[in-house]
């Protein structure tokens, strides 16, 4: 906002009425109330202290459609500050971090506070779905950095060397142990490195001794862990292996079960580099890790157990160096074809973790389907699987300053509409406003409208 000279106002311009609530009930400092004027903190204080006889009230009853427009976006994009496309007005969400709420616009003129007691019902609603009437701007920034888990179905924080200390730091400022911030973010609790029995731990071991559909689980010691938990979650193992969707054989095969050899016998094709039986794998392949430990378990070498399985273990790349060198051959050709300066595995990662997020924020719905049109692919946890469609494509176009990954390059879609948007008619490469509503349009201006939007802007 541009204004002329500093301070062009006087005392009778401030509501006293006004900034005592926005001062002892929205807990806004005398810095943040002299900001909307631009006058001093002294200046503040001295009404703060003694009032003034003649002012003009910042106390509004009603708010315009424009206005609660503004609002609703910023309550969707968990924004507490906003300033219009021509800098002239500032809009700003004030909360008690307790329900109430309060919104303020103000210009170069007039200052406008609508408090709680005055805010519409339906738009209070939307505020405390969004937690915008309790939450903090650091709330907000701690769950963006933040991984979730859980235990026994039940959701837990994961906290982490890079989100310990916003985590103690937004606690501490509430006022609340560390185990109480959690829960006031809808969370059953919190869960560090230490914390090892997570879900996500769980299930990868079930899925390792998954054999034709059914859990095979030995009396090996490296299965105790596993047996304990069990029995401190007051559960059978059949009871216990139900819980998590899956189902347990009626027999007790040892670790090295013939099963088993079939098993990672037929995964072991997939690494094949000559035939008929030369295999290669790296530690960054999953394979390795079980092989690895199923070798150990026999006092075997991976070599050797990978050769009971009737293949050869190669340790060196050198009986892949043909393999390799058609692969460069491929990355050349698309290097010519995209013309690319570069192809650099960093400027097209995906952010998966932001990409998690915003599949969270739309409960695993896609934001084209509509009710009657819905196909949802439901997976084993309850989660309907969605997929994260980039709009301006990471394959066609360059992205050197990174921004592909960017929140408002991002929409959740189921994978039928996925398809549509990459390949109906040449797809779907624009997005345009009608009649107040973001559609998809293809070359052919066919339309598909956004029905659900808590993140895309207009722009």
């Amino acid at each position: 906002m541009n204004k002329s000279e500093k301070y062009r106002g006087v005392v009778s311009e401030i509501d006293p009425v006004a900034i005592q609530k926005l001062y002892k009930e929205y807990l806004m400092t005398n810095q943040e109330i002299a900001d909307l004027t631009w006058t001093t903190k002294a200046n503040i204080n001295r009404i703060l202290h003694n009032g003034s006889r003649h002012y003009k009230s910042w106390i509004e009853k009603e708010i315009s459609d424009e206005n609660v427009k503004i609002f609703k976006n910023m309550l969707e994009e968990h924004s507490f500050a906003y300033q219009n496309i021509e800098k002239e007005r500032i809009y700003l969400i004030k909360n008690d971090l307790k329900g109430k709420l309060c919104l303020l616009w103000y210009d170069a003129e007039n200052v406008h506070c609508l408090f709680d007691e005055d805010i519409p019902e339906e738009f209070k609603s939307l505020a405390i779905k969004e937690h915008m009437d309790k939450y903090s701007s650091l709330d907000y920034k701690f769950l963006a950095q933040s991984e979730v888990d859980s235990v026994l179905k039940q959701p837990y924080l994961v906290i982490n060397a890079e989100t310990k200390l916003i985590f103690e730091q937004a606690s501490r400022g509430r006022k609340l142990k560390k185990q109480e911030y959690a829960k006031f973010l809808g969370f059953h609790g919190y869960l560090t490195d230490k914390d090892t029995n997570r879900d996500s731990k769980i299930i990868s071991f079930l899925d390792e001794h998954v054999v034709d559909g059914l859990v095979y689980l030995s009396s090996a010691p490296e299965n105790q862990w596993f047996r304990n938990y069990v029995s401190r979650c007051r559960m059978s193992i059949d009871e216990f292996i139900n819980f998590f969707g899956y189902k347990k054989s009626k027999y007790d095969y040892n670790y090295i079960s013939e099963r088993k050899n079939i098993k990672y016998g037929n995964e072991l094709k997939k690494y094949i580099i000559k035939p008929p039986n030369i295999v290669y794998f790296t530690s960054q392949d999953k394979i390795f890790h079980v092989i690895e430990n199923i070798s150990k378990l026999n006092k075997m070498s991976i070599e050797e157990y990978v050769f009971s399985l009737g293949y050869i273990f190669s340790k060196t790349g050198d009986l892949i160096k043909d393999l390799t060198d058609e692969i460069n051959k491929i990355i050349d050709l698309e290097e010519n074809e995209v013309k690319k300066k570069e192809i650099s595995q960093k400027k097209i990662e995906r952010n998966h973790k932001l990409i998690d997020k915003l599949k969270r924020i739309y409960e695993f719905r896609c934001q084209l389907c509509s009710e009657e049109q819905s196909l949802s692919i439901v997976k084993i946890d309850g989660t309907k699987y969605v997929e994260v469609h980039h709009i301006k494509n990471l394959a066609e176009e360059y992205d050197e300053e990174g921004t592909l990954d960017r929140v408002n390059n991002l929409i959740v879609v189921c994978p039928n509409h996925h398809k549509m948007l990459h390949y109906h008619k040449g797809g779907y490469r624009n997005i345009k406003q009608v009649d107040g509503m973001l559609v998809f349009e293809n070359g052919s201006k066919e339309t598909i409208p956004i029905l659900i939007n808590k993140h895309l802007k207009s722009d």
